[in-house]
């Protein structure tokens, strides 16, 4: 069967051209060859990116970054192999111009000077918060950190703003079975703030350090230079500020019904929103006042406060009715 296989063929390429016949003939022969870059599939142990990987490098050496001995670039192939890189060193500035174009595009905000000399982080959750927007060069959108939305107001009431977006979930009559959109509110729900931050002049706010789960955020009093700091990552289930040299405050835009405080260093914060959050609190011997939708607290300490949205049931239930 073999046999009459290669008769076919060999009767059919007999009616080719001259051109083609040879061809053939050249690829047939390369079968029995010996090993070379064009086979990777011939010899036993053959390596046909040996030294591929080196020439290129050898190209390079110079070029990429002028005045680097070649040894900085040269690829080690018995070691790193092909995963190794090139070299580490920054991008040549005689070839690559800093300009500051991209400063332009996307203006920053909100970054402490000491964190600029390194890169920032593109498409993060946290990126609004650190962009102003398309209208206003002085503020930025809010981060959605899931299940809060996150804002870093510019008006008062400043602070840690946090909203549970869920609450104010619009959702579109649905086509063919499918939702269209759907979109949330923006409220001020609960603020972690101080009181310091309400004298004659606005706080800052600045994100200081940077990793792949999530930002480290201080908002500073500028006269007593005392900040709120803040650990900040996507689902996160509380919302912390660590305050130093601060009065705690908590503001919200909702009227507040009741605070329950029988436990120490825990407050049950009851809107009339039908949200309740329960804010607790590092020193278990701090006391708050309420004075309307103000909850402060007397002394200026340093501690720690974490407030989580425990239950809106209520506003969950009816929305699920209407719908």
């Amino acid at each position: 069967m073999a046999t009459r296989s290669w008769i076919s063929f060999r009767i059919h390429t007999m009616k080719t051209s001259t051109w083609v016949r040879t061809a053939l003939t050249i690829a047939v022969a390369s079968v029995h060859a010996s090993a070379s870059r064009d086979n990777p599939d011939v010899g036993e142990g053959f390596d046909f990116l040996h030294g591929t990987v080196e020439d290129a490098t050898e190209k390079l050496v110079g070029t990429l970054i002028p005045n680097t001995p070649p040894d900085a670039t040269k690829q080690d192939s018995m070691s790193g192999r092909y995963f190794a890189p090139f070299g580490t060193d920054a991008p040549s500035e005689e070839l690559f111009q800093r300009n500051g174009s991209l400063a332009k595009l996307a203006p920053i905000i909100n970054v402490a000077e000491e964190a600029l000399n390194q890169p920032i982080p593109t498409n993060k959750w946290w990126g609004n918060l650190i962009h102003v927007t398309a209208t206003n060069k002085t503020e930025n959108f809010p981060a959605w950190a899931n299940p809060y939305a996150l804002k870093l107001p510019k008006e008062p009431p400043f602070g840690l703003q946090t909203c549970y977006h869920f609450t104010y979930r619009d959702i579109a009559p649905e086509v063919n079975g499918t939702v269209k959109w759907y979109t949330h509110g923006l409220h001020n729900d609960l603020t972690l703030s101080a009181n310091e931050f309400f004298n004659s002049s606005k706080p800052y706010y600045e994100v200081y350090e940077w990793d792949d789960i999530g930002i480290k955020l201080r908002t500073c009093d500028r006269t007593n230079r005392t900040c709120m700091d803040s650990a900040l990552v996507s689902g996160m289930a509380f919302v912390s500020a660590a305050y130093d040299g601060l009065t705690p405050r908590i503001d919200t835009e909702h009227d507040i019904t009741h605070v329950d405080d029988s436990a120490p260093g825990k407050f049950v914060i009851h809107l009339n929103n039908s949200q309740t959050w329960v804010l607790y609190a590092s020193d278990k011997s701090i006391s708050f006042r309420v004075e309307d939708s103000v909850v402060t607290q007397a002394d200026a300490k340093t501690r720690s406060l974490m407030s989580a949205v425990a239950s809106a049931r209520r506003t969950l239930e009816r929305k699920l009715e209407s719908d």
